[in-house]
């Protein structure tokens, strides 16, 4: 690549954004796609043309800053180290992974393993006899039986669990056994559609195995809320052995779990995608169970008939949740308000705003609790012991006694705009810490960090950081390092050599010149 050409495409067009002003350009390019901001002391966003970046399409996979000053020269700079751009985050350690954000690599049930043996012949006999009956109801309503694709054999089901690496449940190998797929979404899954074959293996082998991924980078929150009923669905955010297989063809997807928790069954049916917020949505026991729905829904005339369309939508619960949702929102002058809050066992994820004081004691009718955000407090008292299934406390109070959290299995604490200083030594009592954020406090024994021995992920005030730094104290071994405003490109290589000295240094390059 011609750095020197970019450098100039890229100084010509952020001169014509900021004028005569100092500014400042960082694109981050991964794949063939670009990330990017620009910025100058007075403006904290600039427009910048899409032609100036081309040069960088084809750019090794990194990060490419260009310092303008007004006078027209510059400094550009590429490396590795600035991830992602310039909002502070430096990421040491792109394998990190927060709890319950498992990589691929998990173990195979063993009920799981792909055998080659035909399709239970009780299961395909049901199977087949529900969408037989299903093709009846749609043929006499519509005139015309289901337009679906033939059906696959038994070899081609089994060359496709080789290539997954598991075998899939008796009813769905029994629905490809009718018909491979759902192109036109008939409604035999009710709102949901079957894919081919062919798109369940793709699905499974690009990228990783598996289905979902949700919040698996390190500025993401990054806790995963239990799906309800509770003990059915492995809390995880992605599971190599959740194969999806359908969709309602509106950026949400079916999986069926094979590897299912305690109360759950292999084959059961979940949702995620665009509209599944929180935890992922149980759908049903089995597909067995989702055709039984639409059959019988079918059978006492309860549908909806679009004419002009091949749909026919059954009156079914398949995408009604008899649960409350995960969350809950509880704004006012007195914590006693959460305790009018409906089903409090289900809740797991609080947010208490605007109250005068937080007493966590009074929150032990919320055992499921896994995330408090207490927001605009003036104090916050009481302690942690009685929510065991806490894993995420963010505090933004005048006072709080954070020595009440000693103890307590928290992996992410976030505490900012107190009205006193908060003593590291009683954040270094939380023994399972893994994420603290401080950039919003005054901390006193700054130095003691390095006695944290699970925290991969910080955040830092700039002062903080530059304390940190001048105080020869040993460091944490992180992750990821979050500061609190943007990072230059020589800054994060910096940083590097210091929070991660073990891990091989990124790639820099600097030129100079001029516009």
């Amino acid at each position: 690549m011609d750095f020197d050409e970019a450098a100039r495409d890229l100084a010509t067009a952020l001169r014509s954004a900021a004028g005569a002003e100092e500014a400042v350009l960082q694109v981050r390019a991964a794949g063939g796609s670009l990330a990017l901001d620009a910025w100058t002391p007075t403006r904290k966003w600039l427009r910048i043309s899409g032609s100036s970046l081309r040069s960088l399409f084809d750019a090794p996979a990194g990060s490419y800053e260009l310092w303008l000053r007004p006078d027209g020269s510059y400094t550009f700079a590429a490396g590795g180290a600035l991830s992602p751009v310039s909002d502070g985050w430096l990421v040491f350690d792109e394998n990190f992974r927060y709890p319950g954000h498992p990589r691929s690599g998990l173990v195979r049930p063993a009920a799981a393993a792909p055998t080659g043996a035909p399709t239970d012949p009780a299961v395909l006999a049901e199977v087949t006899r529900l969408c037989e009956e299903f093709a009846a109801h749609y043929t006499r309503i519509k005139g015309q039986a289901p337009p679906w694709p033939a059906g696959r054999t038994e070899a081609e089901i089994a060359a496709a669990e080789e290539r997954i690496g598991a075998r899939l449940p008796e009813d769905l190998r029994a629905l490809y056994r009718v018909a491979d797929g759902d192109p036109e979404q008939v409604g035999l899954l009710g709102p949901y559609s079957c894919n081919d074959l062919d798109q369940v293996v793709s699905d499974y082998t690009e990228g990783l195995p598996g289905s979902y991924g949700w919040e698996d980078s390190v500025s993401d929150t990054g806790v995963v809320f239990e799906p309800l009923p509770f003990g059915h669905v492995k809390r995880l955010s992605r599971n190599d052995w959740w194969v999806t297989f359908g969709s309602d063809r509106a950026m949400n997807f079916l999986f069926t779990d094979l590897d299912p928790a305690p109360s759950g069954r292999a084959g059961q049916v979940v949702e995620y995608g665009r509209d599944v917020h929180g935890p992922l949505r149980y759908v049903a026991p089995s597909v067995t169970a989702m055709l039984t729905e639409v059959v019988e829904a079918l059978r006492e005339n309860r549908y909806e008939d679009y004419e002009d369309e091949v749909f026919l939508e059954p009156e079914v619960s398949l995408r009604d949740s008899p649960f409350r949702s995960h969350s809950e929102v509880v704004t006012g002058p007195g914590i006693e308000r959460a305790h009018d809050v409906a089903d409090q066992p289900l809740v797991q994820q609080l947010y208490l705003n605007d109250a005068d004081t937080v007493n966590l004691d009074a929150l032990q009718g919320f055992p499921a609790l896994r995330e408090v955000s207490i927001n605009r407090a003036a104090r916050v008292t009481g302690g942690l012991t009685h929510l065991p299934a806490l894993e995420a406390l963010s505090v933004e109070a005048g006072e709080v006694d954070s020595a009440a959290f000693a103890g307590h299995r928290l992996w992410r604490l976030e505490l900012k705009v107190l009205d006193h200083s908060v003593d590291l030594a009683q954040l270094a009592a939380l023994p399972s810490l893994v994420h603290l954020d401080i950039s919003g406090v005054d901390v006193t024994g700054l130095e003691r960090l390095g006695e944290l021995r699970h925290l991969r992920v910080l955040g830092l005030s700039r002062a903080q950081l530059e304390h940190l730094l001048t105080s020869g104290a040993p460091l944490p071994r992180l992750a990821a390092l979050h500061v609190d405003r943007r990072t230059s490109l020589a800054e994060a290589v910096g940083l590097w050599s210091r929070f991660a000295p073990e891990r091989e240094a990124p790639w820099y390059v600097e030129s100079i010149g001029a516009v």
